[in-house]
């Protein structure tokens, strides 16, 4: 494809976020959009998710993009045309300790005034979910009948597709190599495909972000995190489908896919500003372990394989979005943790309102890109699972 020399955006990053931006722009008439991705369509990080979507969040604002999410994903089929696989097996948290307990209290006390269903239930009745756990040494659980998963590149292939027929332009394989400025706003972009002027460049480059901002001189913390997730050869001996369990403790969490078993030691590891994150199969014993202690029975299983993916953190645990402080023209939509998937269809259309209409209609405050400059902000990580 030849590249656009002009454009009305350039979004960079072509996984689930830029892709869903990218449509949301072009579906309020922003028709000239160009996407550039260094890769192929949702060959980065989205493609090493795992699925989750849950309204088990600690912030009303999270809380309302899962909300949202959910309802996109539930008619996602024909609005996009693409069957994302989406389904409702529900999340549980297992707890060990009174003090997490508390924790949990305060946030689905907050969950069921905006309408989840999320509620607390006694270790017997978490056994009754996954009959093979072990639940002598938990005080409760915490039940999402309403979470649950759908497929994270069949979305961004349904994004993607939709932003193409409403004339948005897709360059894959297409690297950025800086970003032009003119008097302290941004004018475009230099490409290994050539130079696109514009007045509008939007950074969803997950991991990359920090790299991708610096090209603009700005300083952003988001920090890629490798996490393993592992799978077992097919093992009948847990009955699936079973919800997305983790352990809040250990952080382990599982999930059954297909007739295997989806395990992640729940393992956060900085690797710098190495992109390529081979799996590291010493992550394997760690695995077993916490699984063995949580579900026994998982010992009789076998490990066919895994990957390792990338969650770009936060200090706080919270994404940025909004515009990058000091650089006119330059917009923020990065920093997901992980969560960047299940709330690629709120993130998209409030971003779209925002550049469109000026402001979003929903308060977008928990993400300004500028929270951490300010004394005492707020560095707290929430007590946050998957």
């Amino acid at each position: 494809m030849d590249l656009p020399r002009t454009a009305s955006a350039v979004v960079i990053g072509g996984g689930v976020v830029g892709c869903s931006i990218a449509y949301h722009l072009a579906r309020r008439g922003l028709a000239d959009v160009v996407v550039v991705e260094r890769e192929t369509v949702g060959s980065g990080t989205t493609s090493k998710a795992a699925g989750g979507i849950r309204v088990q969040f600690p912030t009303e604002t999270e809380i309302r993009f899962s909300l949202e999410a959910i309802r996109v994903f539930e008619r996602f089929q024909d609005e996009f045309g693409v069957d994302p696989g989406y389904k409702k097996i529900g999340y549980l948290f297992l707890v060990s300790d009174a003090k997490q307990l508390r924790g949990f209290e305060k946030r689905i006390a907050l969950q069921r005034t905006l309408g989840a269903d999320v509620r607390v239930i006694t270790p017997d009745d978490a056994r009754k979910l996954v009959p093979a756990l072990r639940v002598d040494d938990l005080v409760a659980a915490v039940w999402g009948p309403g979470d649950g998963l759908a497929g994270p590149a069949e979305v961004t292939a349904g994004f993607a597709r939709r932003a193409r027929e409403l004339g948005v332009k897709i360059a894959e394989g297409v690297r950025v190599s800086s970003l032009e400025r003119t008097q302290g706003r941004v004018s475009g972009v230099m490409t290994s495909a050539g130079a696109i002027a514009s007045p509008l460049v939007i950074n969803a480059a997950g991991p990359a972000a920090a790299r991708v901002a610096r090209l603009a001189g700005v300083e952003l913390p988001v920090h890629p995190r490798r996490r393993h997730i592992f799978f077992t050869e097919p093992f009948p001996a847990i009955p699936g489908p079973v919800p997305l369990t983790t352990d809040v403790t250990s952080g382990f969490y599982f999930r059954k896919e297909m007739e295997q078993v989806l395990l992640s030691p729940g393992d956060v590891e900085d690797i710098g500003e190495d992109f390529d994150v081979p799996m590291d199969w010493g992550k394997v014993e760690e695995a077993v372990q916490k699984a063995i202690q949580r579900l026994p029975i998982i010992g009789d299983a076998r490990i066919a394989g895994g990957w390792a993916g990338l969650r770009p953190l936060t200090p706080d645990d919270h994404a940025i979005i909004g515009w990058a402080p000091g650089v006119e023209g330059f917009f923020l939509a990065v920093g997901f943790g992980g969560h960047g998937f299940q709330h690629s269809p709120a993130t998209g259309r409030y971003v779209a309102e925002w550049l469109l209409d000026g402001k979003s209609s929903l308060d977008l405050s928990l993400f300004d890109p500028s929270r951490f400059d300010r004394p005492r902000a707020a560095h707290e990580a929430s007590a946050d699972a998957g």
